[in-house]
């Protein structure tokens, strides 16, 4: 099992989703200076947690974890860009949906949305996508 490849399913996913341009997105390791007056969204890893599936010294490992998307889009534009954005995730990391990256597949459990929250200068939600990976021994 590979944190990088998981990592990587998941990164690919959401720019496969189109809900925000790649130049608009605070990538975890790389700096990023939101932009002024328009949307942006940030992208938090949460790995929860890593054990056996089953019992045994051949039994397959389990991972689980969270992908955090916080979207943001200026204080007192309403609710319907931020929601619609919501939407675009909610829709395309849909529970049951298989990724892969170089063979490590993440299998999505669900994914679900916080409330809107007022910022100084933004608005916000958060989207969180809970995932499952596995590895099994050759």
């Amino acid at each position: 099992m590979s944190e990088s490849k998981i990592h990587s399913a998941l990164v690919a996913a959401y720019v496969a989703s189109g809900v925000m341009p790649n130049a608009r997105t605070a990538f975890e390791g790389k700096s990023f200076t939101p932009p002024t007056g328009q949307s942006w969204a940030r992208l938090t890893a949460l790995p929860t947690g890593r054990a056996p599936a089953g019992q045994g010294k051949d039994a397959a490992q389990e991972w689980s974890g969270i992908l955090q998307v916080d979207l943001f889009h200026p204080k007192n534009t309403g609710h319907a860009g931020i929601l619609a954005d919501a939407d675009t995730l909610l829709a395309f990391f849909a529970s049951g949906k298989r990724l892969d990256y170089q063979g490590q597949g993440v299998l999505i459990r669900r994914a679900d949305r916080s409330q809107i929250r007022q910022e100084d200068v933004w608005q916000s939600v958060s989207v969180s996508i809970y995932c499952w990976a596995w590895s099994f021994p050759a």
